[in-house]
């Protein structure tokens, strides 16, 4: 696995398009929520496909150079 730098983190983090695409994934997020509170209990299966897409979505929102240095090992 190739190493990346704290700064080139940072600079990926900071770059418009990075922005863009977690700004996306934000909106999914609320989306995701607002279908829930509508739909919740209906269909259970669904229920728990909306909820484990909120949890990705914010994964990969929260992710830090810190867990690559964890996979990295």
């Amino acid at each position: 696995m190739q190493v990346i730098s704290q700064n080139d983190f940072e600079n990926w983090k900071a770059d418009p398009v990075t922005k863009a695409f977690l700004l996306a994934a934000q909106e999914r997020v609320e989306g995701a929520k607002e279908v829930l509170s509508v739909q919740a209990g209906l269909d259970v299966n669904q229920d728990n496909y909306i909820r484990g897409l909120i949890q990705a979505y914010r994964e990969m929102q929260d992710f830090r150079i810190d867990d690559l240095e964890e996979v990295s090992n």
